[in-house]
Protein backbone atom coordinates (compact mmCIF):
# COMPACT_ATOMS: atom_id res chain seq x y z
CA UNK A 1 0.00 0.00 0.00
CA UNK A 2 1.41 3.46 -0.99
CA UNK A 3 1.75 6.43 1.56
CA UNK A 4 -1.22 8.25 -0.34
CA UNK A 5 -3.26 5.19 0.11
CA UNK A 6 -2.90 4.59 3.62
CA UNK A 7 -3.29 8.74 3.82
CA UNK A 8 -6.76 8.29 2.62
CA UNK A 9 -8.08 6.15 5.05
CA UNK A 10 -10.15 7.24 7.91
CA UNK A 11 -9.17 7.34 11.22
CA UNK A 12 -10.30 4.03 12.30
CA UNK A 13 -9.35 2.36 9.26
CA UNK A 14 -5.61 3.70 8.86
CA UNK A 15 -5.10 2.03 12.09
CA UNK A 16 -7.26 -1.16 11.79
CA UNK A 17 -3.97 -4.08 10.86
CA UNK A 18 -1.22 -1.18 9.65
CA UNK A 19 2.12 -2.95 11.09
CA UNK A 20 4.30 -0.01 12.98
CA UNK A 21 7.40 -0.68 10.70
CA UNK A 22 5.13 0.33 7.87
CA UNK A 23 4.86 4.15 8.52
CA UNK A 24 7.80 4.55 10.48
CA UNK A 25 9.88 6.00 7.77
CA UNK A 26 7.24 8.55 7.28
CA UNK A 27 7.38 9.51 11.18
CA UNK A 28 11.01 9.80 11.05
CA UNK A 29 10.71 11.57 7.80
CA UNK A 30 8.50 14.50 9.44
CA UNK A 31 11.29 14.56 12.50
CA UNK A 32 14.15 14.59 10.77
CA UNK A 33 16.07 17.11 9.33
CA UNK A 34 17.83 18.00 5.94
CA UNK A 35 16.73 16.91 2.09
CA UNK A 36 13.75 14.81 2.95
CA UNK A 37 14.22 14.60 6.59
CA UNK A 38 16.84 12.03 6.31
CA UNK A 39 19.34 13.38 8.18
CA UNK A 40 19.50 15.11 12.03
CA UNK A 41 20.57 13.36 15.56
CA UNK A 42 16.57 13.08 16.70
CA UNK A 43 15.72 11.19 13.72
CA UNK A 44 18.62 8.78 14.45
CA UNK A 45 17.59 8.80 18.16
CA UNK A 46 14.07 7.95 17.48
CA UNK A 47 15.03 5.23 14.95
CA UNK A 48 16.59 3.58 17.14
CA UNK A 49 14.13 3.69 20.27
CA UNK A 50 10.85 3.11 18.16
CA UNK A 51 12.76 -0.34 17.00
CA UNK A 52 13.75 -0.94 20.30
CA UNK A 53 9.97 -1.08 21.12
CA UNK A 54 8.96 -3.05 18.07
CA UNK A 55 11.55 -5.75 18.81
CA UNK A 56 9.79 -6.12 22.46
CA UNK A 57 6.41 -6.25 21.07
CA UNK A 58 7.29 -8.70 18.13
CA UNK A 59 8.67 -11.29 21.10
CA UNK A 60 8.85 -14.69 18.82
CA UNK A 61 6.87 -13.26 16.19
CA UNK A 62 8.67 -10.95 12.89
CA UNK A 63 8.68 -7.58 13.71
CA UNK A 64 6.95 -6.20 10.82
CA UNK A 65 3.90 -7.88 12.03
CA UNK A 66 3.08 -5.64 14.95
CA UNK A 67 0.43 -3.23 14.45
CA UNK A 68 -1.24 0.04 15.24
CA UNK A 69 -4.26 -2.69 16.36
CA UNK A 70 -2.34 -4.80 18.44
CA UNK A 71 -1.05 -2.09 20.48
CA UNK A 72 -2.38 -1.41 23.67
CA UNK A 73 -1.76 0.72 26.92
CA UNK A 74 -0.90 -2.56 28.76
CA UNK A 75 1.83 -2.78 25.90
CA UNK A 76 3.02 0.06 26.63
CA UNK A 77 2.85 -0.66 30.55
CA UNK A 78 5.41 -3.37 30.26
CA UNK A 79 7.22 -1.63 27.73
CA UNK A 80 7.90 1.40 30.35
CA UNK A 81 8.65 -2.03 32.40
CA UNK A 82 11.11 -3.17 30.59
CA UNK A 83 13.26 0.50 29.80
CA UNK A 84 12.76 0.48 34.08
CA UNK A 85 14.70 -2.62 34.37
CA UNK A 86 17.88 -2.19 32.27
CA UNK A 87 20.23 -0.73 34.70
CA UNK A 88 20.15 3.12 33.23
CA UNK A 89 20.04 6.25 34.57
CA UNK A 90 16.38 7.91 35.23
CA UNK A 91 16.98 10.24 32.87
CA UNK A 92 18.13 7.75 30.05
CA UNK A 93 14.85 5.85 30.60
CA UNK A 94 12.66 8.61 30.33
CA UNK A 95 14.10 9.98 27.51
CA UNK A 96 14.17 6.51 25.54
CA UNK A 97 10.38 6.59 26.62
CA UNK A 98 10.04 10.13 25.07
CA UNK A 99 11.03 8.97 21.69
CA UNK A 100 7.89 6.32 21.81
CA UNK A 101 5.92 8.89 23.26
CA UNK A 102 6.57 10.97 20.69
CA UNK A 103 5.75 8.37 17.90
CA UNK A 104 2.26 7.21 19.41
CA UNK A 105 1.40 10.85 19.72
CA UNK A 106 2.03 11.68 15.74
CA UNK A 107 0.63 8.26 15.21
CA UNK A 108 -2.52 9.46 16.80
CA UNK A 109 -2.20 12.74 14.96
CA UNK A 110 -1.82 10.78 11.75
CA UNK A 111 -4.89 8.36 12.86
CA UNK A 112 -3.29 5.56 13.19
CA UNK A 113 -4.10 5.46 17.01
CA UNK A 114 -7.25 7.15 18.76
CA UNK A 115 -4.82 9.15 21.27
CA UNK A 116 -1.34 9.02 22.60
CA UNK A 117 -1.89 5.79 24.79
CA UNK A 118 1.83 6.28 25.66
CA UNK A 119 0.77 9.32 27.48
CA UNK A 120 -1.58 7.41 29.80
CA UNK A 121 -1.22 7.21 33.42
CA UNK A 122 -0.96 3.47 33.63
CA UNK A 123 1.50 3.18 30.73
CA UNK A 124 3.95 5.31 32.62
CA UNK A 125 3.67 4.61 36.16
CA UNK A 126 6.08 1.70 36.03
CA UNK A 127 8.82 4.74 34.73
CA UNK A 128 11.72 5.53 37.14
CA UNK A 129 11.12 9.34 38.53
CA UNK A 130 13.49 11.71 36.92
CA UNK A 131 15.24 13.05 39.70
CA UNK A 132 17.20 15.45 37.09
CA UNK A 133 20.45 13.73 38.51
CA UNK A 134 23.43 14.63 36.39
CA UNK A 135 26.51 12.26 35.42
CA UNK A 136 28.79 12.12 38.95
CA UNK A 137 26.20 12.37 41.21
CA UNK A 138 25.20 8.81 40.72
CA UNK A 139 26.47 5.77 43.33
CA UNK A 140 29.94 4.71 41.97
CA UNK A 141 31.88 2.18 43.96
CA UNK A 142 35.25 4.06 44.82
CA UNK A 143 38.46 2.40 44.91
CA UNK A 144 38.58 2.57 48.72
CA UNK A 145 34.78 1.25 49.15
CA UNK A 146 35.94 -1.92 46.85
CA UNK A 147 39.42 -2.52 48.50
CA UNK A 148 37.16 -2.23 52.42
CA UNK A 149 34.58 -4.54 50.84
CA UNK A 150 36.55 -7.29 49.34
CA UNK A 151 38.96 -7.11 52.35
CA UNK A 152 35.83 -7.98 54.21
CA UNK A 153 34.12 -10.76 52.36
CA UNK A 154 37.92 -12.21 51.83
CA UNK A 155 38.44 -12.74 55.56
CA UNK A 156 34.38 -13.98 56.16
CA UNK A 157 35.36 -16.42 53.58
CA UNK A 158 38.50 -17.83 54.83
CA UNK A 159 37.06 -18.13 58.33
CA UNK A 160 34.01 -20.29 57.54
CA UNK A 161 35.94 -22.01 55.17
CA UNK A 162 38.51 -23.30 57.73
CA UNK A 163 35.27 -24.42 59.90
CA UNK A 164 33.60 -25.86 56.84
CA UNK A 165 33.49 -29.05 58.87
CA UNK A 166 31.53 -27.57 61.70
CA UNK A 167 29.36 -25.30 59.99
CA UNK A 168 29.26 -26.30 55.90
CA UNK A 169 25.71 -24.02 55.43
CA UNK A 170 27.57 -20.50 56.99
CA UNK A 171 30.65 -21.32 54.55
CA UNK A 172 28.50 -21.50 51.76
CA UNK A 173 27.21 -18.21 52.84
CA UNK A 174 30.41 -16.59 53.01
CA UNK A 175 31.42 -17.70 50.24
CA UNK A 176 28.28 -17.29 47.89
CA UNK A 177 28.71 -13.87 49.15
CA UNK A 178 32.22 -13.15 48.45
CA UNK A 179 31.87 -14.46 44.78
CA UNK A 180 29.07 -12.39 44.20
CA UNK A 181 30.89 -8.98 45.53
CA UNK A 182 33.50 -9.99 43.21
CA UNK A 183 31.67 -10.41 40.18
CA UNK A 184 29.72 -7.32 40.55
CA UNK A 185 32.91 -5.82 41.44
CA UNK A 186 34.92 -6.91 38.22
CA UNK A 187 32.46 -8.19 35.67
CA UNK A 188 30.54 -4.81 35.65
CA UNK A 189 27.22 -6.99 34.79
CA UNK A 190 23.90 -5.46 35.26
CA UNK A 191 22.44 -7.31 38.39
CA UNK A 192 19.08 -8.22 36.55
CA UNK A 193 21.31 -10.58 34.21
CA UNK A 194 22.74 -12.62 36.96
CA UNK A 195 20.32 -12.18 39.62
CA UNK A 196 16.58 -13.61 39.41
CA UNK A 197 13.96 -11.46 38.23
CA UNK A 198 10.45 -12.37 40.08
CA UNK A 199 8.61 -10.50 37.14
CA UNK A 200 10.49 -12.15 34.07
CA UNK A 201 10.19 -15.91 33.86
CA UNK A 202 13.05 -16.16 30.68
CA UNK A 203 15.71 -18.84 30.62
CA UNK A 204 18.70 -16.08 31.55
CA UNK A 205 16.49 -13.55 34.14
CA UNK A 206 16.38 -16.87 36.95
CA UNK A 207 20.02 -16.17 37.75
CA UNK A 208 23.22 -16.93 36.49
CA UNK A 209 23.81 -21.03 36.39
CA UNK A 210 27.09 -22.51 36.31
CA UNK A 211 26.63 -23.68 32.67
CA UNK A 212 27.00 -20.03 31.97
CA UNK A 213 30.57 -19.94 33.40
CA UNK A 214 33.23 -21.00 31.47
CA UNK A 215 36.82 -21.02 33.48
CA UNK A 216 38.84 -22.00 30.76
CA UNK A 217 37.60 -18.96 28.72
CA UNK A 218 37.48 -16.22 31.45
CA UNK A 219 33.98 -15.52 30.78
CA UNK A 220 29.95 -16.19 31.52
CA UNK A 221 27.20 -16.17 29.45
CA UNK A 222 24.54 -13.25 30.17
CA UNK A 223 21.16 -12.70 28.67
CA UNK A 224 21.71 -8.77 27.80
CA UNK A 225 19.57 -6.09 27.52
CA UNK A 226 19.09 -6.72 23.87
CA UNK A 227 17.23 -10.39 24.58
CA UNK A 228 20.12 -12.00 23.21
CA UNK A 229 22.67 -14.01 24.99
CA UNK A 230 25.99 -12.54 25.03
CA UNK A 231 29.42 -13.44 26.45
CA UNK A 232 30.58 -10.95 29.37
CA UNK A 233 34.49 -11.17 30.38
CA UNK A 234 35.22 -12.74 33.51
CA UNK A 235 38.37 -11.06 34.57
CA UNK A 236 41.08 -13.50 36.33
CA UNK A 237 40.45 -11.66 40.07
CA UNK A 238 36.95 -13.08 39.94
CA UNK A 239 37.65 -16.76 38.76
CA UNK A 240 38.92 -18.15 42.19
CA UNK A 241 35.79 -16.84 44.46
CA UNK A 242 34.11 -18.45 41.84
CA UNK A 243 35.96 -21.67 41.71
CA UNK A 244 35.96 -22.18 45.59
CA UNK A 245 32.17 -21.34 45.89
CA UNK A 246 31.80 -23.99 43.54
CA UNK A 247 33.47 -26.94 45.62
CA UNK A 248 32.08 -25.54 48.95
CA UNK A 249 28.58 -25.97 47.67
CA UNK A 250 29.41 -29.56 45.91
CA UNK A 251 26.88 -28.61 43.10
CA UNK A 252 25.34 -32.31 41.68
CA UNK A 253 24.31 -30.21 38.31
CA UNK A 254 25.33 -27.33 36.17
CA UNK A 255 22.09 -26.15 35.99
CA UNK A 256 22.31 -24.93 39.87
CA UNK A 257 22.66 -21.20 40.31
CA UNK A 258 25.63 -19.91 41.24
CA UNK A 259 24.27 -17.60 43.89
CA UNK A 260 21.47 -19.57 45.12
CA UNK A 261 19.41 -18.32 47.70
CA UNK A 262 19.98 -19.44 51.26
CA UNK A 263 16.69 -17.84 52.60
CA UNK A 264 15.61 -21.20 54.93
CA UNK A 265 12.14 -20.92 54.10
CA UNK A 266 11.99 -20.24 50.44
CA UNK A 267 14.24 -23.47 50.16
CA UNK A 268 11.89 -25.80 52.46
CA UNK A 269 8.98 -24.10 50.03
CA UNK A 270 11.22 -25.28 47.11
CA UNK A 271 11.57 -28.99 48.74
CA UNK A 272 7.86 -29.10 49.34
CA UNK A 273 6.14 -27.85 45.87
CA UNK A 274 8.66 -30.42 44.19
CA UNK A 275 8.21 -33.33 46.09
CA UNK A 276 4.39 -32.68 46.37
CA UNK A 277 4.37 -32.41 42.03
CA UNK A 278 6.31 -35.71 42.16
CA UNK A 279 3.22 -37.27 43.53
CA UNK A 280 4.54 -37.46 47.66
CA UNK A 281 1.91 -37.10 50.41
CA UNK A 282 2.61 -33.88 52.09
CA UNK A 283 2.21 -35.78 55.44
CA UNK A 284 5.68 -37.55 53.86
CA UNK A 285 7.54 -34.73 52.97
CA UNK A 286 7.08 -32.90 55.78
CA UNK A 287 9.27 -36.40 57.54
CA UNK A 288 11.46 -36.45 54.71
CA UNK A 289 12.35 -32.59 56.03
CA UNK A 290 12.60 -33.09 59.86
CA UNK A 291 14.50 -36.46 59.49
CA UNK A 292 16.90 -34.77 57.36
CA UNK A 293 17.11 -31.02 58.69
CA UNK A 294 16.21 -31.32 62.12
CA UNK A 295 17.26 -34.80 62.93
CA UNK A 296 19.89 -35.56 60.69
CA UNK A 297 21.33 -32.03 60.64
CA UNK A 298 21.41 -32.19 56.83
CA UNK A 299 21.37 -28.26 55.16
CA UNK A 300 18.50 -26.72 53.19
CA UNK A 301 20.54 -26.95 49.90
CA UNK A 302 22.20 -30.56 50.78
CA UNK A 303 18.51 -32.00 51.09
CA UNK A 304 17.11 -30.29 47.84
CA UNK A 305 20.71 -31.71 46.48
CA UNK A 306 19.55 -35.43 47.83
CA UNK A 307 16.68 -35.16 45.80
CA UNK A 308 18.14 -33.50 42.31
CA UNK A 309 16.13 -30.26 43.26
CA UNK A 310 17.87 -27.12 41.66
CA UNK A 311 17.19 -24.17 44.54
CA UNK A 312 16.41 -21.01 43.52
CA UNK A 313 18.78 -17.99 42.64
CA UNK A 314 18.97 -15.17 44.56
CA UNK A 315 16.83 -12.66 43.48
CA UNK A 316 17.74 -8.81 42.42
CA UNK A 317 16.01 -7.77 45.75
CA UNK A 318 17.70 -10.60 47.69
CA UNK A 319 21.22 -9.30 46.57
CA UNK A 320 20.32 -5.86 47.24
CA UNK A 321 19.73 -7.35 50.87
CA UNK A 322 22.83 -8.82 51.12
CA UNK A 323 25.11 -5.85 50.08
CA UNK A 324 22.96 -3.64 53.02
CA UNK A 325 24.31 -6.59 55.32
CA UNK A 326 28.03 -6.10 53.91
CA UNK A 327 28.76 -2.68 54.02
CA UNK A 328 27.15 -2.35 57.53
CA UNK A 329 29.14 -5.32 58.80
CA UNK A 330 32.10 -3.80 57.22
CA UNK A 331 31.90 -0.88 58.48
CA UNK A 332 31.43 1.12 55.63
CA UNK A 333 29.41 4.46 56.06
CA UNK A 334 27.57 5.95 53.03
CA UNK A 335 25.94 9.60 53.12
CA UNK A 336 23.68 9.08 49.17
CA UNK A 337 20.39 7.93 49.61
CA UNK A 338 21.25 4.41 49.37
CA UNK A 339 22.96 4.22 52.64
CA UNK A 340 25.24 0.87 51.31
CA UNK A 341 26.86 -0.18 48.21
CA UNK A 342 23.82 -0.75 45.60
CA UNK A 343 24.71 -3.40 42.67
CA UNK A 344 24.62 -0.55 39.79
CA UNK A 345 27.10 1.43 42.03
CA UNK A 346 29.62 -1.68 41.11
CA UNK A 347 28.48 -1.56 37.41
CA UNK A 348 29.19 2.59 37.67
CA UNK A 349 32.45 1.57 39.53
CA UNK A 350 33.93 -0.68 36.57
CA UNK A 351 32.91 2.03 33.83
CA UNK A 352 34.59 4.56 35.74
CA UNK A 353 37.53 2.62 35.75
CA UNK A 354 37.23 1.79 32.19
CA UNK A 355 36.43 5.37 31.17
CA UNK A 356 39.92 6.52 32.46
CA UNK A 357 42.15 3.96 31.62
CA UNK A 358 41.15 3.11 28.36
CA UNK A 359 38.22 5.50 27.06
CA UNK A 360 34.54 5.93 26.60
CA UNK A 361 34.85 3.28 22.97
CA UNK A 362 36.53 0.56 24.95
CA UNK A 363 34.46 1.08 27.84
CA UNK A 364 30.90 1.06 26.17
CA UNK A 365 32.07 -2.69 24.53
CA UNK A 366 33.32 -4.20 28.07
CA UNK A 367 29.64 -2.86 29.40
CA UNK A 368 27.46 -3.70 26.35
CA UNK A 369 26.57 -0.35 26.28
CA UNK A 370 26.56 2.14 23.04
CA UNK A 371 29.51 4.95 23.33
CA UNK A 372 26.80 7.45 23.14
CA UNK A 373 25.51 6.46 26.84
CA UNK A 374 28.78 5.96 28.32
CA UNK A 375 29.37 9.28 27.39
CA UNK A 376 26.41 10.35 28.79
CA UNK A 377 26.91 8.63 32.09
CA UNK A 378 30.42 9.57 32.65
CA UNK A 379 30.55 12.74 31.00
CA UNK A 380 31.98 14.27 34.42
CA UNK A 381 34.96 12.25 33.61
CA UNK A 382 35.52 14.10 30.43
CA UNK A 383 34.66 17.23 32.12
CA UNK A 384 37.27 17.08 34.20
CA UNK A 385 40.32 16.32 31.99
CA UNK A 386 38.96 19.01 30.03
CA UNK A 387 39.38 21.32 33.28
CA UNK A 388 42.82 20.05 33.59
CA UNK A 389 43.96 20.69 30.01
CA UNK A 390 42.13 23.85 30.13
CA UNK A 391 43.90 24.63 33.35
CA UNK A 392 47.19 23.68 31.92
CA UNK A 393 46.80 25.53 28.49
CA UNK A 394 46.20 28.93 30.91
CA UNK A 395 49.50 28.02 33.16
CA UNK A 396 51.46 28.06 29.67
CA UNK A 397 49.86 30.54 28.70
CA UNK A 398 50.48 32.84 31.19
CA UNK A 399 54.20 31.50 31.62
CA UNK A 400 54.80 32.78 28.01
CA UNK A 401 53.45 36.17 28.42
CA UNK A 402 55.70 36.66 31.59
CA UNK A 403 58.52 35.11 29.44
CA UNK A 404 57.58 37.91 26.98
CA UNK A 405 57.57 40.75 29.30
CA UNK A 406 60.96 39.62 31.18
CA UNK A 407 62.16 39.90 27.94
CA UNK A 408 61.07 43.12 27.15
CA UNK A 409 62.08 44.53 30.68
CA UNK A 410 65.81 43.30 29.85
CA UNK A 411 65.88 45.17 26.56
CA UNK A 412 64.32 48.22 27.89
CA UNK A 413 67.50 48.29 30.98
CA UNK A 414 70.17 48.35 28.45
CA UNK A 415 69.41 51.14 26.51
CA UNK A 416 71.42 51.92 23.02
CA UNK A 417 73.42 55.06 23.25
CA UNK A 418 72.50 57.82 20.59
Amino acid sequence: MSSDEKHSHSGDERGAAIPLVDVLEDYLSDKGKGRNGESGQYRRHAEREVNRLIEFLAEDRSSSSVTFEELSVGDLREYARYLARQGWTEGTVQNYYAHVSGFCGWAAREGYLSGNIAQRRRAKEPLPEDTGRKSGEQQAWSAEHRARLLEYVNKQAHDAIDAVAEDRQAAIKASRDRALVYVLCFTGVRGAEVLADGNDERRGRDGLQWSDVSFEDNNIQVLGKTGKWDDRPLPDPAVPPLERLKRVTDIPSEEWPVFPTLDYPTLVETFAQTLTARGYDPAEVESIRTEKVNDGGASPLELLADYGIEPPALTTHGAREVLKRLTADAGIDLDDKHGYLAPHGARRGVGEVLVRAYGHAEAARYLDNSEEIVREHYSHIEAGELAERAEAAFAEHDQELRGQHDAGDESNSHPVDE
